[in-house]
């Protein structure tokens, strides 16, 4: 019987309920912060830690609390139009400062019992190391949608092979995975040319930000088949700076607020979302809230869009 390290938030997301045992769980969704994955360098451990309460924080702060009779046009109606909740707040996974690395396996636990319930997780990681942990949690055959400027296929970075520049990498390993959509590649990070061979030779197929901005978001919208599921992950950086300026690499030219959740919505109208992965958000840099509030939008409209999908 695995035991949860989790922590209980000050102020839940949406005002939910919390419960730290995610084996009790029983809406539709969960919320749950992971502070970090496994660092290269011992700031990794903090520069991140806040994002999950910092999202709380901003939907407190714009009042989306009464979610039961405030009409919403995102998705033409109500969140809780039955009055019932959908969300469960799980609080943050607990790290351990002496095996920061533990912290894989303690997410693994907690994302595992969460969607062996059939909860839907929606995930507030540290930076970009995160994925590999909820996508690895299923043992349903998926897809991975990744938004980010960076491509993350690096096997390892000074011998550390779960960084946050690995995880597209580590994901190809999963044997459940089919396609991986990698979405708003721009700039220069850490991929080296041969990186970006490997993973076209995997089979990732790569759209740079400026396909998106010359042709148009319904060319992607026509690749995301329904046969699977599929988890989204979003690495702030892939946003573009003016909706997203809460990043450590931002690079203008990328996605814009229309453009994400277009891609968001067209996979929740149609209930094709496992879970929801945020990461790269650097509270100590927002700006008036906004990265955290585009946060909070993009999580509703999973919920929104999935639950109408449902009734």
């Amino acid at each position: 019987m695995p035991t949860f390290h989790l922590r209980a938030p000050d102020q839940p997301f949406l005002e939910s309920e919390v419960l730290l045992d995610p084996r009790q769980v029983d809406t539709p969704y969960a919320f749950l912060g992971i502070p970090y994955g496994p660092p290269y360098e011992p700031e990794d451990l903090v520069v991140c830690a806040g994002a999950a309460d910092a999202v709380r924080a901003s939907a407190h702060v714009m009042t989306y609390r009464d979610l039961s009779h405030h009409y919403n046009f995102d998705w033409g109606g109500a969140l809780y139009e039955d009055g019932v909740p959908t969300v469960t707040d799980c609080g943050d996974v607990i790290g351990d400062d002496t095996d920061p690395d533990s912290i894989w396996e303690r997410g693994l636990d907690v994302t595992r019992a969460l969607a062996g319930r059939g909860v839907t997780p929606l995930v507030l990681g540290g930076l970009d190391a995160i994925p590999p942990i909820i996508v690895g949690a299923f043992d349903e055959p998926l897809h991975v949608l990744h938004i980010d400027s960076h491509l993350d296929f690096r096997e390892e970075v000074g011998g550390q092979t779960r960084g946050y520049s690995s995880p597209i990498r580590r994901i190809r390993e999963l044997v459940h995975v089919g396609r991986i959509v990698q979405v708003g590649l721009r700039g220069m990070g850490s991929a080296r040319p041969s990186d970006v061979a490997d993973a076209v030779a995997a089979g990732n197929e790569l759209v740079a930000a400026r396909e998106i901005h010359e042709h148009g978001i319904a060319p992607i919208l026509d690749r995301l088949s329904a046969d699977r599921r599929w988890v989204i992950t979003i690495d702030c950086d892939g946003l573009d700076p003016t909706i997203a300026p809460a990043v450590g690499w931002p690079e203008p030219g990328g996605l814009t607020y229309p453009q994400i959740s277009a891609l968001v919505r067209s996979l929740a109208e149609r209930d094709r979302v496992a879970a929801l992965v945020v990461t790269e958000f650097r509270p100590d840099l927002d700006i008036a809230g906004i990265t955290a509030m585009h946060i909070v939008r993009l999580l509703l409209l999973v919920i929104g869009c999935q639950r109408r999908s449902r009734s």
